[in-house]
């Protein structure tokens, strides 16, 4: 059979290979456990787990609390967060209201939004995050290989990526700023995750289909090549992609707090 096309959305009931976001996971250091260890941690698109995982590694402490729409990532999702709900935002905002959180984590969620604006109106308005730290990432479509693959007429679906078949909306450096403020949060930092490696996931995906297939969506974490990548590799090009973000990163991860 031939391989299904990636806007065949019933073909995989979840396709993503899973890691941290190690500038989510620096900035979550930096900007609220190096004060408070033991934060209440709202991550909101929590997919399997891998930030939370992350989070809990930092500090033994924290409680992490994860709302995942895809049911079978929110059921990977239990073993990381200390509680996960399976739905939408809107179904978990109809609860009762939780004891307050001291961050929000928006780890690649705004691309998938419809309508973003009232998506982060009704998160900003709920009580429980009313004083947290925001730590928002969107994929950045100004990245120089974008800029390339468009100069050249190029536009393609993929399973994951600046790609993926499921994002409704793209956002710059700027762009994302602009529309935070919008929306009353007011940025605090920024930073960028490298792109050059990043570039090649297409390529690399391949190699980890069966363990899409198999349902391991953290086996690139399991993987030695891509540890000693993250340990050798990754924090140079970090430091490098931070010279000019609006070109070299991948990601730009806002660090933001309501006014």
């Amino acid at each position: 059979m031939d391989t299904p096309f990636p806007l065949d959305l019933a073909s995989t009931a979840y396709s993503y290979i899973e890691r941290p976001n190690r500038v989510i996971v620096s900035l979550m250091r930096e900007q609220v456990l190096g004060t408070n260890p033991g934060a209440r941690i709202l991550d909101v698109g929590c997919g399997c787990g891998a930030n939370a995982r992350a989070f809990h590694e930092l500090s033994s402490a924290v409680h992490v609390t994860g709302i995942e729409p895809n049911a079978r990532a929110a059921e990977l999702a239990q073993s990381a967060c200390d509680a996960v709900f399976q739905g939408m935002l809107d179904g978990w905002l109809a609860q009762p209201s939780p004891a307050p959180f001291d961050a929000v984590v928006l780890s690649d969620v705004l691309e998938h939004v419809a309508d973003p604006i009232q998506f982060l109106r009704s998160l900003t308005r709920a009580p429980a995050v009313k004083g947290a730290t925001w730590i928002i990432s969107v994929p950045n479509y100004g990245v120089w290989y974008n800029r390339m693959r468009t100069l050249f007429g190029h536009f393609e679906y993929a399973w994951s990526g600046l790609y993926d078949r499921t994002h409704l909306r793209f956002y710059t450096r700027r762009s994302i700023q602009k529309m935070l403020g919008y929306c009353g949060l007011e940025v605090v930092t920024d930073r960028c995750t490298p792109s050059m490696v990043q570039s090649t996931a297409p390529l690399l995906r391949k190699f980890f289909k069966d363990d899409v297939a198999s349902g391991n969506h953290l086996a690139l974490t399991e993987n030695r090549g891509y540890q000693l990548y993250e340990k050798l590799v990754e924090p140079v090009e970090t430091t490098v992609c931070q010279i000019w973000p609006e070109l070299l990163g991948f990601q730009i991860v806002t660090v933001a707090r309501a006014r």
